[in-house]
């Protein structure tokens, strides 16, 4: 199972996660437009991890004669999807899949296998609920991202405290390969692509994360203190007027066997 603090995290930002998520609507974008390529259009297309909508919206725009089904493993985002306009959206956890053998030709999800590829049997979970020769789309965060903040986060940690910060791990595109390969995915491709992107501040960063429900990325496990808050905002890089941050991003392809 998907854990509950991610749960949680997203169900708090439902409601404040379009005004934050350009990052999120760009690589959607680019995931539907780029990425999924089909030798046919599909009919059967599952959304995983669907947030407010938007990339199922897009795979609508691409393949309109297609049915959209869309999942979130939290009851507010579900809530969001289904207000924009997405006519069957369900709560799931992504990791759990309530489907039917093969009921899906093609999986699309952007930015939530992060969340879910390290679950065992994941992988093989969505292969199961596509039909063979079926395609998977998605993009998902990469060892690196926010690696400004993890690093001024652990400094703190580590000076306040004197012990390690123990953040949630983010996965390595070549290990996600040889996953999908052992659950029976083939000619999988993907491709890696940096993000910076400028904040007026640390705390502008904080509110765009908890506005996304994105905050587990760059949250420890050990829960933040006003000291180590406040040594973090001074350790954090500055760059010229405001702060930088960083997001690593994979694109992935790959069809079932």
């Amino acid at each position: 199972m998907i854990p509950a603090r991610i749960k949680n995290s997203f169900a708090r930002g439902a409601r404040t996660y379009a005004r934050h998520a350009a990052l999120q609507k760009e690589v959607s974008h680019r995931l539907i437009a780029e990425f999924a390529r089909m030798p046919h259009p599909p009919r059967r297309i599952l959304d995983i991890g669907c947030g407010t909508g938007f990339t199922s919206l897009d795979a609508v725009n691409r393949w309109p004669a297609a049915r959209v089904c869309a999942i979130d493993i939290a009851l507010p985002m579900a809530r969001e999807s289904r207000k924009a306009g997405i006519a069957s959206v369900a709560v799931a956890d992504a990791a759990r899949l309530p489907f039917r053998d093969g009921a899906f030709d093609a999986v699309v999800s952007s930015l939530a296998f992060q969340w879910a590829a390290a679950v065992p049997g994941f992988f093989g979970g969505v292969a199961r609920v596509l039909c063979p020769g079926g395609r998977i789309f998605f993009a998902t965060l990469t060892e690196g991202t926010l690696s400004e903040l993890r690093a001024a986060y652990a400094a703190a940690c580590r000076e306040c405290t004197g012990q390690a910060a123990s953040f949630l791990p983010l996965t390595d595109p070549a290990w996600l390969e040889q996953l999908m390969t052992r659950e029976g995915f083939r000619h999988i491709r993907w491709e890696r692509e940096t993000a910076v992107r400028r904040y007026p501040g640390v705390d502008a960063l904080f509110a765009a994360l908890k506005g996304t429900g994105a905050a587990a990325a760059g949250r420890p496990d050990n829960l933040p203190r006003r000291d180590i808050l406040a040594k973090t905002r001074r350790y954090y890089p500055a760059s010229g007027e405001g702060i930088t941050a960083t997001w690593e991003i994979a694109y992935f392809e790959a069809e079932r066997e």
